[in-house]
């Protein structure tokens, strides 16, 4: 584990521990010679795939012509693919190298297991093809597709320009098994690989398809060079696997100098200690495997200035240990590792781009914590932020694909179990956050629609079983290098829906999980809780379960609630965004900034009551004294009807000072009456602070 919040990953430099470099290739891979030979001079052969024109290879490994995947053991830093398609007139060919996705050298062939699968940036990119049309590449950035799950055109908001129809640059990969996708695709500029921005056109193109290779069929598989000329520019559903006389499809991987054992990744956030450093120590150390190696040098750019450090290595004390500093603030840091020998020569064996240090969120709960783009709502696009980042995917459906997942994104709004997603109300959030603190922010959002309490349980016997909900969040927040006492900053809960308004069961289990996250996260961590608009979905007679969350904050410390009622894009169960999930996303920064970033105590939050009681001389009148806001509540034309004290109709509700909310009834106050506030659907008349915050739902006793 890192010792500063990184990543406990190789950057750039994916290798295995076993110590010296691979040995030299057996005499078996020198009889298979391709068109992309002279690029892959520094590489091993490791895999050759012969393709037939239909496969079904799902969860099984494909009947490979060499199999030399023991012959990089010994680690390797870099991996290259070998597309070649023949016909009578000769053979088209490309050639891509970038970065190990994974040190496990089975990892270096076709995806058929969902282990496997990749959907991430790739950088330091290199393309090279005898196809008119496809652009070489030196040095680039990437994206890879890279699955045996069937997918769709949804994206991920990594690709500008990538449409949300067609299969192309960026699609969406889901939990069902069994079409298969392989897809190296290559950014024109890789400047567009560096936060989200708008174009016309896609800023990435396909460089390599292998498709449909995990159907049951089986069908025609589908292969390409470049970008398809049909309605999906990345081949899928091409089925032209038949119009070559051969497919092959060959790998390699080029063996390690040396293994990188803690560094930071490309597009990283780093997690800076206790919210206040301006400034993060991150070490990248390793080992060298190489007896020629004599030296590692850290590069580190920043703002155009390049700064280097380096440690002498040898043959009796190969380790090295290089620390750098990330400034807190909204600027980047690119790093390069290089290793000396003795000849006089030197190799990059790791990079990283985009690095930053800043604070972290956690989102937890089920469909409005997923908080996707709503049927006919509007989208959230323009409040992304390059600033604004996550780790792997929030596609928890099938905990196979989950733990493979990863890689940093900058974080988008509109889909939903996606990589990259973190929901709208999130996105707004974080972006407003950054904006006001001058720093990034790194949200993982581990939530799943429709699931009650008992699904986010911790298995105690194994915190970190990856079959729980629990236990998924826990090793992708590992995998980020984000665990540890100071890692996560906060915690945000929404959830209680599909609890079905049982009060006790929702407030035993979630006591229950804000203690497992303390003893996992962090023993302060602080929780914030938003009470549900309704339990369940659509009915908002039923109260028991949303006034129980009102009160959490008295039975467990460090813990706020949220406010919903509010926000009037409400459709009955989710938010629209505009009047919605954006205003809720304003309403939680407004609290995380004032709670966390400001001393004092708390200054912002909704209104909550504290107590009711008869008006003295008005027998039919009953006051509700607030314990926040100070300030004045803005009661809208309408609002009383959403107040209830059985027996009587509440025909008007006004803010007096001194008293708080004073509620005039048709008769007078019963005996043993109770006064609740249950809100209502959709959009109507509410009760609200000068923030807009609403008053939150409660059932409590007239004294």
């Amino acid at each position: 584990m890192l010792v500063s919040g990184c990543a406990a990953l190789a950057f750039g430099a994916a290798t295995l521990s076993a110590p010296g470099i691979a040995a030299a290739a057996p005499a078996a891979t020198d009889a298979y010679s391709t068109s992309c030979d002279a690029e892959a001079a520094s590489y091993r052969l490791v895999r050759v795939l012969d393709l037939p024109t239909a496969a079904n290879w799902r969860d099984t490994t494909p009947p490979y012509t060499l199999d030399d995947t023991a012959g990089v053991a010994g680690g390797f830093d870099r991996v290259g693919y070998c597309l070649e398609l023949t016909t009578e007139a000769g053979t088209r060919w490309v050639w891509t190298s970038m970065e190990a996705l994974s040190g496990d050298p089975d990892a270096v062939g076709l995806p058929t297991r969902m282990e496997q699968s990749r959907h991430q940036f790739v950088d330091d990119l290199t393309v090279v093809s005898n196809v008119p049309g496809v652009q070489e590449v030196d040095g680039g950035s990437g994206w890879v597709e890279m699955w045996p799950n069937q997918y769709d055109g949804t994206g991920s908001g990594q690709i500008p320009g990538a449409s949300e129809t067609a299969r192309d640059a960026d699609d969406a990969v889901l939990w069902a098994n069994g079409y298969g996708s392989f897809q190296v695709h290559a950014f024109a500029d890789a400047a567009n690989a560096r936060g989200p921005r708008s174009a016309d056109a896609a800023t990435a193109t396909p460089v390599l398809a292998v498709n449909a290779f995990t159907t049951a069929g089986p069908q025609t598989m589908d292969v390409g060079i470049g970008a398809g000329p049909d309605e999906n520019p990345d081949w899928t559903s091409a089925a032209n696997a038949g119009d070559y006389t051969a497919r092959r499809l060959t790998f390699y991987a080029r063996p390690s100098l040396a293994r990188v054992d803690t560094a930071p990744v490309s597009r990283q956030v780093v997690s800076r200690p206790g919210r206040t450093a301006t400034s993060v120590s991150v070490p990248v150390s390793g080992v060298a495997l190489d007896p020629d190696v004599t030296a590692v040098e850290l590069r580190i750019t920043r703002d155009g200035r390049r700064t280097t450090r380096r440690a002498a290595v040898s043959p009796a004390a190969p380790r090295f240990s290089l620390t750098l500093s990330l400034p807190v603030a909204l600027t980047s840091t690119d790093l390069e590792l290089i290793a000396h020998t003795s000849d006089g020569g030197s190799r990059r064996i790791g990079r990283a781009l985009d690095v930053v240090a800043g604070d972290v969120i956690v989102v937890q709960g089920q469909s409005n914590a997923q908080a996707g783009q709503q049927a006919n709502s509007t989208s959230s696009e323009e409040d992304r932020s390059r600033w604004v980042r996550t780790f792997g995917t929030s596609n928890n459906n099938t905990p196979r694909l989950a733990a493979a997942m990863g890689g940093w994104t900058y974080a988008m709004g509109d889909n939903v179990q996606r990589v990259a997603a973190i929901g709208q109300w999130a996105v707004r959030m974080g972006q407003l956050m950054s904006a006001e603190l001058g720093i990034p922010i790194a949200i993982v959002n581990g939530a799943r629609g429709g699931q009650p309490i008992s699904y986010f349980a911790r298995n105690d016997g194994d915190p970190t079983d990856g079959a729980t909900s629990y236990g998924m969040l826990l090793q992708r927040l590992a995998r980020a290098g984000l665990t540890g006492p100071d890692a996560i900053d906060v915690m945000l809960w929404y959830q209680g829906e599909a609890d079905r308004d049982k009060a006790e069961v929702h407030v035993a289990g979630f006591t229950e999980l804000v203690a497992d996250w303390r003893q996992d996260y962090g023993a302060d961590l602080p929780v914030y809780v938003h009470q549900v608009r309704s339990s369940p979905c659509d009915q908002t007679i039923p109260v028991a379960l949303r006034d129980a969350q009102r009160r959490l904050p008295d039975t467990i410390d460090n813990l706020r609630a949220v406010s919903t009622t509010g926000l009037n894009g409400h459709d009955g169960c989710h938010f629209h965004y505009i009047d919605g999930y954006r205003t809720l996303g304003e309403h939680n920064a407004a609290m995380l900034l004032d709670d966390l970033y400001r001393p004092g105590a708390p200054k912002v939050a909704p209104p909550n009551p504290r107590a009711a009681h008869r008006v003295d001389g008005n027998p039919n009148q009953l006051a509700v004294a607030l314990r926040s806001p100070a300030g004045p509540l803005t009661v809208e034309d309408g609002a009383a009807a959403d107040f209830l004290v059985p027996g009587t109709v509440v025909e008007s509700v006004r803010w007096q000072r001194g008293r708080g909310l004073v509620l005039t009834l048709d008769r007078p106050v019963p005996a043993d009456a109770t006064v609740a506030y249950i809100a209502h659907r959709r959009a109507g008349p509410r009760v609200v602070d000068a923030l807009g915050m609403g008053l939150l739902a409660f059932q409590i006793p007239v004294e």
